[in-house]
């Protein structure tokens, strides 16, 4: 999770970078200057933090892939109760025999 660490870091720096000056140098205050700060740093990061927010993207996939897979097989294991079920027994789909006619 630090890619995404990173990449929220970097937009909020940059939305900060842009903002500022704007309250400071210039007639915008307030709403004005945050509508604009948005949209530029929006714009700039679309280009400039194009690996970072791919990177962010990776480890949040990876993440809730984890997480779905626990699930899936959670499941599989819960779902499980064929004829000849034992305690303890794991589902044919978790652990195929070759020898078994299909």
């Amino acid at each position: 999770m630090r890619g995404l660490l990173l990449y929220t870091l970097a937009r909020v720096g940059l939305f900060l970078v842009i903002w500022i000056p704007l309250q400071l140098f210039t007639s915008w205050r307030g709403f004005p200057a945050l509508v604009a700060a948005i949209l530029v740093s929006g714009g700039i990061s679309l280009v400039v933090l194009n690996r970072q927010r791919n990177s962010a993207a990776g480890n949040v996939q990876s993440f809730f892939g984890r997480i779905n897979r626990r699930i899936d097989e959670s499941r599989t294991a819960e779902d499980y109760d064929g004829p000849d079920h034992q305690e303890g027994e794991t589902p044919p789909s978790a652990s195929p025999n070759p020898n078994s006619a299909p």
